[in-house]
C-alpha cells in the first residue's frame, strides 16, 4: 500500500494541473486577504476570530473545488477500466480507498496549508500580529466542508459518474450564495453576518461566540459525509467482490 500511495502523490499532486491550481488557490487567498480582510469583517478587526474565519470560508471553495477535480480523476472512464483490472487481485479494497482519500487529502491540505501561511506572513506583516488560536477556527471551518463534500462525492460517483461532474462547480458555487446558518456549510455567512446582531464589547467589537445552530449543522455535515462515504465504500467492495466472482 505504500507503493501505490507513493505512486498517487506522484501521479496527482506533482502533476502540472494540481501545481497550476495551487498557486491559483494561493493567489486568491493573497487577494481575499489585500482586499476583503485587510478592512475586517463586520465592523471587526482584521485579525479578529470573525474575520480569520471569513477568510478561511472564502478561500474554502476554490480549495474545495480542487479537492474534488482530485477525486473525479478516480471515477473517470480510464479509471474505471483500470478497476476491472485490479478487482481481480488480492488488494483489500477498504485500504486502497483509504489510500485514495489520503491522496486527495493531502492536496486539499495542501491547499488550505497555504493559505494559513499567507495568512500569517499577512498579519505579521501588516499588523506585526502572529496568533496562533486562528488554527482552531480553521480546522473548525474546513472539516465540515470537507468531509460533506468528499463523501457526497464518493457517493455520487459510486451511482453516476456524471453525477460527481456536476457536484464539482456546485462546490465552488454554494460559497457564494446568500443562504440561512442552517444551510451555510462553509460558514462565510456566520462569520461575516452573525457578529451584527451581537452587543460590542469593551474592546470595541462583538465577542466570539459559536451558536448551538452552527455547531449542530457542523456536526450533521460530517455526518452525512461519512455515510456518504462508507456507501461508496461498501458498494465499491460490492463490485470487486462481484468481480472477482465472475
Amino acid at each position: 500500500m505504500a507503493k501505490i500511495f507513493r505512486y498517487e502523490l506522484k501521479r496527482m499532486l506533482f502533476s502540472k494541473f494540481y501545481i497550476a491550481l495551487l498557486i491559483i488557490n494561493g493567489a486568491f487567498a493573497w487577494f481575499v486577504l489585500t482586499t476583503d480582510i485587510i478592512a475586517g469583517v463586520a465592523f471587526t478587526a482584521p485579525f479578529s476570530f470573525w474575520s480569520y474565519g471569513a477568510y478561511m470560508a472564502t478561500v474554502m471553495p476554490m480549495a474545495m473545488m480542487t479537492a474534488m477535480f482530485l477525486l473525479s480523476s478516480y471515477y473517470s472512464k480510464n479509471e474505471k477500466q483500470v478497476e476491472v483490472l485490479t478487482s481481480a487481485t488480492p488488494v483489500d479494497e477498504v485500504k486502497y480507498m483509504l489510500v485514495r482519500n489520503a491522496t486527495v487529502a493531502l492536496g486539499f491540505l495542501l491547499l488550505i496549508l497555504t493559505a494559513i501561511l499567507l495568512s500569517s506572513y499577512f498579519y505579521s506583516t501588516y499588523f506585526g500580529y502572529w496568533n496562533f488560536g486562528f488554527l482552531w477556527i480553521a480546522v473548525l471551518t474546513i472539516m465540515p466542508g470537507f468531509v460533506f463534500f468528499i463523501g457526497l462525492g464518493h457517493w455520487a460517483g459510486s451511482v453516476r459518474t456524471w453525477f460527481l461532474y456536476v457536484l464539482v462547480p456546485v462546490t465552488f458555487a454554494v460559497g457564494f450564495l446568500r443562504h440561512p446558518i442552517a444551510l451555510d456549510i462553509y460558514g462565510g455567512g456566520y462569520y461575516s453576518g452573525f457578529p451584527l446582531t451581537l452587543p460590542v464589547g469593551a474592546d470595541g467589537e462583538p465577542a466570539f461566540v459559536l451558536s448551538a445552530v452552527f455547531l449542530v449543522t457542523r456536526a450533521l455535515y460530517l455526518i452525512i459525509g461519512g455515510a456518504c462515504w462508507l456507501y461508496a465504500l461498501y458498494k465499491s467492495c460490492a463490485n470487486k467482490k462481484a468481480g472477482s466472482e465472475s
